[in-house]
């Protein structure tokens, strides 16, 4: 598994300068970049660079990662909750 960031940018909108930075992963089959079997790239943060030069980072949250384990969590919920019902009618 190799680990890197790639950036989008800059981009200047509005008297600052934005570039948009990923962190990725690959998983390589062979010794070169071309094997790659699967990669993957999530936002990370946005670079913010002023006119006056000051420059900010903007953290992007992972809401997904959340939010499949809250979906995995309902279904299981709710299929015992289906398969409750059913086992109490046929009883």
């Amino acid at each position: 598994m190799q680990r890197g960031e790639t950036t989008v940018g800059p981009v200047a909108i509005n008297g600052r300068t934005l570039t948009l930075v990923a962190r990725t992963r690959a998983v390589h089959i062979g010794s070169d970049d071309h094997g790659a079997l699967h990669v993957q790239a999530r936002p990370d943060h946005v670079e913010v660079l002023d006119a006056d030069g000051r420059r900010e980072i903007v953290r992007i949250r992972n809401v997904e990662t959340p939010l499949l384990i809250a979906i995995a969590i309902s279904g299981l919920a709710c299929a015992s909750v289906v398969r409750a019902l059913v086992r109490r009618r046929t009883a």
